[in-house]
């Protein structure tokens, strides 16, 4: 039943049609089964512990090895139970996610043909609208058997990947050496390449809410606790796909977004203009969501900071709350800056030219994208410290074209905001200070920007092809820079379609007329007006 995605809907009921929703439903007892199973694997997998003390635990027989940087391997409690129950788990995964194609989809019955999309309290809580508090002494409120069905696929769906992603480290010891990902009984060795993850499901394209929640509760563990010597072996097959496919993705549905003019009828245009504007403020949401995801599993992956995040930081912040942050909104906090150098990882991606250049492809893509804070992030985090690694090298005139152009974009699209500006101005000026003197398209891009003036880019070429003998300011050359950009920086929405009205020699409203000899200040016209004396005590007289 659970490897057959067929049998798994005529388990759960959702192929049966059912119209009285206060009748018993017979189906319900195999759901409330499935899920007491994965709850309870998820309350043993989060409550199980090892020993703090190394000396303790090793007593114990809770490690098992050491890695090569000599850190010990710790062996879960619970390790064997869970392990003999994860093929199963594996396998309810896949039939999960196989419910999505078009062939599972038309199996639905009438009643659950909505049972996939997203639930209303998560919609609330994506949109960021307060929910209704309801008082102790109000009557309970009965579910539909839609709203039933949709909260078991939820609640299966979000548990699954807890029980793979929240305690992952707990676990990634005992499952990679117990069974490779393709399920063999052997052990994954270290440049042994392991049987390669199937593409992500195109039916979950829809669902980018789905999207989030695998990327950050499970694929962020596992980047983080997986083992070095599985670099090549499990995380570059897994990694490069889902970068290649979550590229692709986001880019269509931004595409998407952007899109206007959709046409509804005349009849009913108040109510399909109120559905559709609800509908495309859930959608923007939900992409920015997966796309910050995206962005930050990006940033774990590759890029090494100087002052490292605190360690459970994100992990204990509460999934509603997660969901309800506005991804537009720039981050706060201390910020982290980039090294030089790249983590481990990304050290190990950098050697795939395929997988590198998709990471490229998809931090400069981002800068165009209508999500503020994203911009900032990946123009003043990400970008250089990427392609920096790869300017050394033999960069096609056509991709360092396009990486200059792809920064210029983003000024349009987000330069009227003084902190996205800021960083995408220093990034567009160490592109173009280090790459100038090597390649001269670049001089073609910058003689298509609005307003330029060719003598002053002219002075500016020929500093960075020909360096005086005097050494010019670093703020002297990035003003100068930022005054030749200066035509591509977009203004904001409420300015875009403003027109400016200029009237030369505007007559004034009311004219100055010749002064009035009459009317003259009476304290400064030399005649005595006797005034002084009102104010001149009397003369005391003596008694």
């Amino acid at each position: 039943m659970l490897w057959d995605p067929v049998q798994f809907l005529a388990h759960v009921g959702a192929d049966q049609n059912s119209i009285d929703p206060i009748a018993e439903d017979m189906t319900g007892i195999n759901r409330s089964r499935i899920s007491f199973c994965v709850y309870t694997i998820l309350g043993v997998v989060k409550r199980a512990r090892w020993p703090a003390d190394v000396d303790e635990a090793a007593a114990g027989g809770f490690v098992v090895g050491q890695t090569a940087a000599g850190a010990p391997i710790y062996r879960n409690p619970c390790s064997a139970q869970v392990l003999a129950l994860l093929p199963n788990l594996l396998a309810l995964i896949r039939t999960h996610n196989n419910l999505f194609l078009p062939e599972n989809m038309a199996r639905l019955s009438d009643t659950f043909t909505r049972a996939y999309e997203v639930m209303d309290v998560e919609k609330n809580l994506v949109l960021g609208l307060p929910q209704p508090v309801l008082d102790i002494y109000d009557s309970p409120v009965y579910k539909t058997t839609l709203e039933r069905m949709q909260g078991f696929f939820c609640t299966l769906y979000d548990n699954c990947f807890h029980i793979l992603g929240k305690r992952w480290p707990l676990l990634a010891a005992g499952f990679l050496h117990h069974r490779g990902l393709g399920g063999e009984d052997r052990k994954l060795r270290p440049g042994q390449p392991g049987q390669r993850p199937g593409p992500p499901p195109a039916a979950l394209a829809p669902y980018p809410s789905r999207h989030d929640l695998c990327s950050r509760v499970f694929i962020k563990q596992l980047v983080v606790s997986c083992p070095s010597e599985y670099y090549e072996s499990l995380l570059c097959p897994l990694l490069g796909q889902l970068f290649t496919y979550m590229l692709q993705r986001l880019n269509q549905r931004w595409q998407f977004i952007n899109q206007k003019g959709i046409l509804c009828g005349s009849d009913d245009e108040e109510v399909c203009e109120e559905k559709q504007v609800t509908q495309e403020m859930l959608e923007e949401q939900l992409v920015r969501l997966v796309t910050r995801e995206v962005m930050d599993l990006i940033s774990v992956t590759c890029i090494l900071k100087k002052a490292p995040e605190p360690a459970g930081n994100k992990e204990e912040v509460d999934e509603e709350e997660m969901m309800a942050t506005d991804s537009s909104q720039a981050p706060q906090g201390t910020p982290t800056y980039p090294t030089d150098e790249l983590t481990e990882l990304g050290k190990c991606l950098l050697q795939r030219e395929d997988i590198y250049m998709t990471l490229l492809t998809i931090s400069f893509n981002s800068l165009s994208w209508r999500d503020t804070g994203n911009c900032h992030r990946m123009a003043s985090l990400v970008c250089w410290a990427l392609l920096r690694q790869v300017i050394g090298g033999n960069l096609l005139p056509e991709a360092v074209t396009w990486f200059y152009t792809s920064v210029l974009k983003g000024l349009q699209m987000h330069g009227q905001h003084e902190g996205c500006s800021a960083a995408l101005m220093q990034l567009a000026f160490s592109i173009y200070e280090t790459l100038r003197p090597r390649y001269s398209e670049l001089r073609a891009v910058m003689t298509q920007i609005p307003n330029i003036q060719a003598e002053a880019l002219n002075q500016y070429d020929q500093r960075i092809l020909n360096p005086p003998t005097q050494k010019v300011g670093e703020k002297k050359k990035k003003d100068q820079f930022k005054r030749l950009l200066a035509g591509t920086v977009g203004k904001p929405l409420g300015q875009q379609f403003k027109k400016e009205v200029h009237i030369r020699n505007l007559p004034s409203l009311f004219k100055k007329g010749k002064p009035d000899a009459a009317k003259r200040d009476i304290l400064e016209s030399s005649e005595d007006t006797a005034l002084t004396s009102l104010f001149t005590p009397p003369p005391q007289e003596d008694i």
